[in-house]
């Protein structure tokens, strides 16, 4: 089964590339895909913007919709 074909409006995961010398060589971000070009640009759920360059990224992944999380109606 594959994944389907990001798309402008999606919800996305993208996994890329941080600059040297930090702890860890690789972030991924979660969010709504709105540019593909000239570089990748999401906005999270919290409305934060993270652009990245085509070159730092290492995978564009299409998801789902968030999904919805409800209450039980049980008092705890």
């Amino acid at each position: 089964m594959t994944s389907p074909e990001p798309t402008l409006g999606g919800r996305v995961v993208v996994r890329y590339r941080l600059p040297p010398g930090g702890s860890h060589p690789l972030t991924d971000v979660i969010g709504t895909l709105e540019q593909l070009e000239p570089t990748v640009v999401v906005r999270t759920a919290d409305d934060r913007v993270v652009e990245i360059e085509r070159a730092d990224v290492v995978r564009l992944k299409a998801l789902g919709p968030k999904p919805v999380r409800r209450s039980d109606g049980r008092v705890r």
